[in-house]
Order: C-alpha cells, then sequence, then structure tokens
C-alpha cells in the first residue's frame, strides 16, 4: 500500500480519536475543576466501571465485528451490523444489572437512571462507529463523534452557569449526547435486521473469536482498576481523584494510542493471508507514524510537568503537586507504547491469546507491586508500580513477537 494511502488513513483515524480524547478530557478537566475531590474520585470510580464493563461489549461485540467486517463484501455488512446490534442488545441486560448492583453497593442509586440511559446510548452508537472503523471511513464517524463527546463538555459548561455541578446532571448531559450521535451515526451506516435467523451463528463465531479478546483486555483494563479501587481502599476517593487528575494529563495522548489501535487490527487483519511477517509490516507503518508525537507529548510532560499542571487546573488546584506521579506515569506509558502497538496486530491476525500472556504479565506486576510501594510512597507508588508493569510488558511483547515471525518463517520454508 502506498505511503500516502497510510497517511490519509491515519490522518482521519487520528483527527477523529482526537475528538474523542478532546471531549473525554476536557469534561474530566472541567468536573475535576468544580467538583470535591470526593466527588470526582466518585465520579472516577463510576466511569472507570462503566469502561471496565464496556470491555465485556467490546470483545464480543465490536472487535468480532470489526474483524468480520474488514474482510467481508460491502453489501454483506448492514446484516452483519444488525446481527451485531441484536446481539448487543442481548448482552446488555446482565450488563446493565452488573451496573445497577455497582451503584448499589457504592450508595450512589440516584445515579441509577441517567447512568443507565448513557450506558445503552453509548454502547449502541459505539458499535456502529466500530463498524465504519472497519471500512476505514474515520472520516464519517468524525460527525457522531463531535456530537457525542464536545457535546456533554457543553452539556457542563451550561450547568454550571445554573450553579454547583452535580452528578446526576453531568450524566444526564452525557446521555443525551450519546442519544444524539447514536441518530446521527445510523443515519450513517443503516443496519439491516432481516437476517436475525442467522444470529446464533454470529453467537458462536463473535464467542470463539471474543473469548480471548475478553480474557486479554479485562486483564489490561486490570492495571488501572487495582490503582482506582486500591487507592479508594487505602486512603479514600480524594486519592483516587488526584490518581484520575494524573491520569488525565498523561491522557493528553490518547488520540494517538487509541487512533492507532482503532486501525492497527484492521491493517493486520487485511494482511494476515500472507503471514504474520507481512500482517506486522502493515502494522509497523502505523506504529512508526505514532512514534514521533508519542515522543513529543511525554517529552513535555517529562520536562515540564509543573507548567501542564497550572494550564490544567489552576494554580490553587489541589492537584497542583502531581509532578512526579506524572514524571513517572509518562516513563510508564512511553515504556508501553511498543506493547500496546503489539497488541493491537495481535488481535488482527486472531493471536488475541498472546495479547492476553503480555496483558497478565502487565496486570500481575501491577498486583505483586501496588500494595507495598502505594502503602510506602502513597500515589506515586501506584505509579510506581504501572511503570514497571509497563516494561515487563514491553519485554514479554518483544519476545514473543520474535518468536511468532520466527515461527512463521520456519513453516514457510
Amino acid at each position: 500500500m502506498r505511503v500516502s494511502t497510510h497517511l490519509r488513513r491515519t490522518s482521519w483515524t487520528l483527527l477523529d480519536q482526537g475528538v474523542v480524547s478532546l471531549g473525554t478530557f476536557l469534561l474530566n478537566i472541567v468536573l475535576a475543576r468544580h467538583l470535591s475531590p470526593a466527588e470526582y474520585g466518585t465520579f472516577a470510580l463510576v466511569l472507570g466501571t462503566l469502561l471496565l464493563v464496556q470491555v465485556i461489549t467490546s470483545s464480543l461485540v465490536f472487535y468480532p465485528m470489526s474483524i468480520r467486517s474488514a474482510a467481508m463484501a460491502a453489501g454483506d455488512r448492514p446484516r452483519l451490523i444488525g446481527r451485531s446490534l441484536a446481539l448487543l442488545g442481548l448482552l446488555g441486560v446482565p450488563l446493565i444489572l452488573i451496573v445497577g448492583a455497582g451503584l448499589a453497593v457504592m450508595g450512589r442509586t440516584e445515579l441509577l437512571f441517567p447512568l443507565l440511559a448513557y450506558f445503552v446510548a453509548w454502547q449502541t452508537q459505539e458499535a456502529l462507529r466500530r463498524s465504519l472503523f472497519a471500512e476505514f471511513r474515520h472520516r464519517d464517524a468524525l460527525v457522531g463523534d463531535i456530537v457525542g463527546y464536545i457535546g456533554p463538555v457543553l452539556v457542563v459548561l451550561f450547568l454550571l452557569q445554573r450553579g454547583p455541578l452535580v452528578l446526576t446532571d453531568v450524566f444526564l448531559g452525557l446521555s443525551l449526547a450519546s442519544m444524539a450521535a447514536l441518530a446521527v451515526t445510523y443515519l450513517q451506516t443503516r443496519p439491516d435486521f432481516r437476517d436475525l435467523a442467522s444470529l446464533r451463528v454470529t453467537i458462536r463465531e463473535f464467542w470463539s473469536l471474543g473469548r480471548w479478546s475478553l480474557a486479554n483486555n479485562l486483564t489490561g483494563a486490570s492495571r488501572i482498576q487495582i490503582m482506582l479501587w486500591g487507592l479508594t481502599a487505602l486512603f479514600g476517593a480524594a486519592a483516587t481523584a488526584s490518581f484520575q487528575a494524573a491520569l488525565n494529563v498523561i491522557n493528553l495522548a490518547n488520540p494517538v494510542l487509541l487512533g492507532l489501535c482503532n486501525v492497527i487490527p484492521q491493517a493486520a487483519a487485511q494482511k494476515f493471508r500472507d503471514g504474520y511477517g507481512t500482517a506486522w509490516q502493515a502494522a509497523r507503518v502505523y506504529a512508526r507514524l505514532g512514534a514521533a508525537p508519542i515522543l513529543l507529548c511525554y517529552g513535555v510532560l517529562l520536562a515540564a510537568p509543573e507548567f501542564v499542571l497550572h494550564i490544567l487546573y489552576g494554580a490553587n488546584s489541589a492537584y497542583i503537586g502531581l509532578v512526579l506521579p506524572i514524571r513517572i506515569l509518562a516513563v510508564g506509558w512511553l515504556l508501553g507504547y511498543m506493547a500496546d502497538m503489539v497488541c493491537s496486530y495481535m488481535h488482527g491476525v486472531d493471536a488475541a491469546r498472546l495479547a492476553l500472556l503480555i496483558n497478565a504479565v502487565g496486570a500481575i506486576s501491577a498486583a505483586a507491586l501496588f500494595l507495598p510501594l502505594t502503602i510506602s510512597h502513597g500515589i506515586a507508588g501506584s505509579c510506581i508500580a504501572l511503570a514497571v508493569s509497563s516494561l515487563a510488558r514491553l519485554i514479554a511483547s518483544q519476545w514473543i513477537l520474535t518468536r511468532m515471525i520466527a515461527d512463521d518463517r520456519r513453516s514457510v520454508a
């Protein structure tokens, strides 16, 4: 494929993911500035729980749909999308119960209705935008993502004009924006529900493809969840708020990271028939394109975290002292960049089990180091545990990737 094609695809991918990450980032910054540390910590825990639940839908619906759609004739895609949405509806019932039970445990049942409305609209819209990604239609997905991710920021700013923020209103704003984005994306994809008789076949196929991805993604997500819930248990929600505030700064590079993770599996899947090595060459082009902005972003955070914190949170913020945690996390995310790219590639070549091994190494490392380091060094200790786990993932990813390609070459020979 010509370099210009890679650049065009990457540009639209990064632009779309930039909108998504910008909206998420701005929402977190506004909430961190205007909610108490305890309330912002609660928001971080609730949103973290939703993201953990989304791992299930992403692994069992979005990922298999994307892989199959990427290699499918254009005329067959609307019916695959229709079956995928039907499966999402079936899967959503127990997931909604999980979310409700989590709110009951946290004692925040007043958030139940707006949170569930947001979750249903968000997940449906996410399924449709992933179907656009499978066709490299990131430019088309941009419109719905502007509505769905910039919209909540505007709603929260409007609410601030009326008085102090309340989390119930925040999640209502999120749900309304997601519903509007869903309407836009639905018109772009036009799913076809006339082939639901084949839903059982789709369920079996998606489970076969997604089960290892599910285990892998749950394992990967557990690294952050250990920190969020562990800090809450040890020091309270305010400590979780500080940790999330540091993550917000690190997430400045998310447009690049998530954008590449959206395009690499499809690029690798298209070349997989020619072997692991050829598929990795296709994926590596995108990883190299993302390396420069990643180095620039984390380089700034290493060199001038005080300046960034001052700009984002203000001179009198409770989070202005997070200089050391941000530097530690920046090193950790730099170390983990290539491991993330390798894991994305493995999802495109039906090797999610190997990605699971990489993320298991990271999760085990983080879990083993969290308690001793956090008790002795607080939030900075949690960040050190994450950085070390990133190094472990990097080493494991390079060893496994090298073995995959070498074994593939020997089998061909």
